[in-house]
């Protein structure tokens, strides 16, 4: 008994008009509703969602207020799944600024927390204003001129260098050897996952013929799985929640024994080890 779907034609009427965007990822638009462009990469935006309310909700059940500078990160976050799923289900021009602006301004409340921690007040807010300024007005010009390359080469290099800072703080500790050593696999883990998911994104962009033939020949649901723009979505979202919460215990002033409980999956069971065994001494 053959259970697949056949995939449906475009709808003839798009509920959000024509495409504006400048850029149309793999999956064909509206064969699922007439409502939502790229139903998949729309609904895997939700993961980038969830990870920063969770982060939230955990700062909220230790008392912390929502807006706190600790938790910006996470809205950073929530504002790249809010803005990524508006563009790939309207297929807009002005929502795939958003969803781009999104991802720099996350960005820059993650080096923020990076470049000012354990640094004098003077080169705190001299480091918070240079990133600031220097992301907005990257922004402004990206807006202005409709350019995708320098977005992809300045948040790929931003990301290593979020990559290479948190190992840095990793190696720079003073705690024992073993808990630098679970740390590192960490952030191993989460660089390696995010490459992954840059793998999966250029295959969308540069095989999208041979995907849309394959998602024809195995219909629906299997097709779903060769939608790779959304394995980006999820996988990324898990990366930069990893790295998130990877910063935030690295940073923190508070004790870890108590400041290392409430994270989830990848992140729980390092850091909850780590925060027992603190514990324990």
């Amino acid at each position: 008994m053959n259970l697949s779907i056949g995939y449906q034609e475009p709808a003839a009427s798009p509920y959000w008009g024509p495409q504006s965007s400048a850029v149309n990822f793999c999956e064909e638009d509206y064969v699922i509703t007439k409502y939502i462009a790229e139903f998949v990469n729309t609904l895997t935006s939700l993961a980038y969602i969830g990870y920063g309310l969770q982060g939230v909700y955990r700062h909220k059940r230790q008392s912390v207020g929502p807006l706190a500078t600790v938790t910006l990160p996470y809205w950073g976050l929530m504002g790249i799944g809010i803005f990524s799923g508006l563009y790939h289900a309207t297929m807009k021009y002005h929502t795939q600024m958003g969803d781009e602006m999104s991802m720099h301004l996350a960005m820059g409340c993650v080096l923020i927390r990076l470049f000012t921690f354990q640094r004098a007040s003077e080169v705190q807010r001299r480091n918070a204003a240079t990133i600031a300024i220097g992301l907005s007005s990257f922004v402004i010009y990206h807006c202005l001129t409709d350019e995708f390359v320098l977005h992809v080469i300045i948040f790929f290099s931003l990301s290593l260098t979020v990559g290479w800072m948190t190992r840095g703080l990793v190696k720079s500790g003073s705690r024992p050897a073993v808990h630098k050593e679970k740390l590192s696999g960490l952030v191993t883990f989460a660089t390696c996952n995010a490459l992954f998911a840059y793998f999966l994104w250029n295959l969308d962009v540069n095989f999208c013929s041979t995907l849309t033939r394959w998602k024809h020949g195995v219909g629906m649901p299997l097709g779903i799985l060769l939608e790779l723009h959304g394995w980006w979505h999820m996988l990324t979202a898990v990366s930069c929640y990893t790295f998130m919460a990877l910063i935030e215990f690295l940073t923190s002033t508070d004790d870890e024994s108590s400041h290392a409980l409430g994270f989830v999956w990848p992140a729980k069971a390092v850091l909850q080890q780590l925060g027992s065994d603190k514990r324990k001494t």
